[in-house]
């Protein structure tokens, strides 16, 4: 290999360093479920389950946050309730 694709080597792998992006997986306190996890537990369809959480978050009977979840490969940002 010669010092010009040694060079290159060593850039790429200061740019893939620089650009890998970790994770970050929030740990959700007890108390805030998913829209999903509420309508499993209250037997509702998640369609019902969804719009009487968004009644309930605009009278201010319950307060909704974003927490970073991992699903399989996948992490994102999912929405939790918890009452007030």
């Amino acid at each position: 290999m010669s010092k010009r694709a040694a060079s290159l080597d060593a850039d790429l792998a200061k740019w893939c360093a620089a650009l890998a992006t970790q994770a970050v997986t929030n740990v959700v306190p007890p108390g805030w479920f998913t829209t999903r996890q509420l309508a499993e537990k209250l037997n509702k369809p998640l369609p019902t389950m969804g719009r009487l959480l968004a009644e309930a978050v605009a009278d201010g009977r319950c307060e909704v946050e974003k927490f970073r979840v991992t699903t399989g490969s996948v992490n994102r940002p999912v929405q939790h309730y918890r009452p007030r």
